[in-house]
């Protein structure tokens, strides 16, 4: 009986929506009668019609193969569940031929939400490379599992699927706490292309050919996905026929080779972070003996060149006083005879280590070729001053232009030298 011309009765009292699953209808479990008529006309009364009755059998998530078959009523299973579905569908899941998957993945949660309610998974938005990245590439304690849930708009199981496991508090609690639930649909066939060519670079080509064989009613499908060393393992395929209770099971024992394999990555990785530590104070401790080295070295060198340094001004000041002494010896006048025509004046001049130096000089020569004498003699008058004993007085303190016999050096005189302050 085409869908327009059926006429049904026996719907109990609380079956007001056409979108509710039939368990939420208030049909009695597993049985419920009900009857259907054709009418040829909206105008046709009840009466009129054909009668023809038929017992609709509730059946439970373990008899998912059992279902009647709805051409038993003259119409065909798409229709049926066709329209069921579209009523409940305002805009597609996601849109065809998805390119950008962080776009897709949150029009994916918008329109979950809308058709399920709030209470769901925690669906990761982005690529599926980032998924991983987010589930397996942390520290070891803080890796989870990685669900992937694949939708299919036509399949029948879909509607049931996500309004009563997926959505179910218990589930979307455990999910929140130990995976990152990353989803897309394959209702578009340029959406299951991609994925399937994700799967087979990510998982391998069998788990691709194993997604690709599934028949549309076996969906939807849970991929539990477990990060390792070398590549990532798909744990458990869940499909849609399945009950709360045992998709919970099947999560907890997934958890379990997660939590095992888990544990020795922990172990594995404090080993490693332990010699690491060790390797890093080894390395710093080099570096440091490696530095305090250069800088006892750079020290070093740089004393040596302060002390070449000050070694060669010291000889330069000793050239340049060698060779004013040489100039100075030079020019002074030739050493009188103790018998001359003219005065001569003899000098006794004690230095500062207990020698004396004797000279005679002219009584007309001026009292700058005594100092120039001295300098000779390694005692520049800017550093040493030359006192006389009776009277005491410095003698560098007169008038360089003076004679002896001005000055009072004749005929003869005892000098002292001594270092200036």
């Amino acid at each position: 009986i085409p869908v327009r011309h059926q006429l049904w009765e026996g719907w109990p009292t609380t079956a007001t929506d056409d979108s509710m699953c039939l368990l939420e209808s208030g049909l009695s479990y597993p049985c419920h009668r009900l009857t259907v008529g054709r009418r040829s006309s909206p105008a046709q009364t009840r009466e009129q019609s054909e009668e023809q009755s038929t017992d609709v059998h509730m059946v439970s998530d373990s008899d998912g193969d059992d279902f009647e078959d709805a051409s038993e009523f003259g119409v065909d299973d798409g229709e049926v569940f066709g329209m069921a579905s579209s009523a409940l569908r305002k805009s597609p899941m996601m849109p065809e031929n998805a390119e950008n998957e962080e776009e897709a993945l949150l029009q994916f949660a918008a329109e979950f939400s809308s058709r399920y309610g709030d209470c769901h998974p925690v669906f990761f938005i982005g690529s599926l490379e980032a998924a991983f990245q987010e589930a397996f590439y942390v520290k070891a304690r803080d890796r989870k599992l990685l669900a992937i849930y694949l939708h299919h708009d036509e399949s029948v199981l879909t509607n049931v699927f996500c309004s009563q496991m997926l959505c179910a508090e218990s589930i979307v609690s455990y999910l929140s706490q130990n995976f990152i639930t990353w989803a897309w649909d394959l209702t578009k066939d340029a959406n299951r292309a991609r994925f399937l060519t994700m799967c087979n670079r990510h998982f391998g080509s069998v788990v691709a050919q194993t997604i690709r064989t599934q028949k549309t009613d076996q969906f939807p499908l849970f991929l539990i996905i477990m990060g390792k060393r070398s590549s990532n393992e798909v744990l458990n395929v869940i499909q849609g026929n399945t009950t709360v209770d045992e998709l919970m099971m099947r999560l907890m024992a997934a958890m379990e080779i997660f939590t095992a394999q888990q544990q020795e990555d922990i172990k594995d990785e404090d080993e490693r972070e332990a010699r690491e530590n060790v390797k890093r104070e080894q390395d710093e401790a080099y570096r440091l003996s490696l530095e305090a080295d250069r800088a006892k070295r750079e020290a070093h060198e740089r004393e040596m060149a302060e002390q070449f340094r000050l070694e060669q001004i010291r000889k330069e000041q000793e050239e340049e006083r060698e060779a004013i002494r040489l100039s100075l010896e030079q020019a002074l006048p030739p050493e009188p005879k103790e018998e001359n025509a003219e005065p001569v004046s003899k000098l006794r001049i004690r230095t500062p280590s207990g020698e004396f130096l004797e000279r005679r000089f002219l009584a007309s020569n001026k009292l700058q070729i005594v100092f120039d004498f001295v300098a000779s003699k390694g005692f520049p008058w800017d550093e040493f001053k030359l006192l006389s004993t009776f009277p005491r007085r410095d003698v560098t303190q007169l008038d360089p232009n003076k004679s002896l016999l001005e000055v009072k050096l004749f005929p003869q005189e005892t000098l002292f030298l001594e270092a200036k302050e």
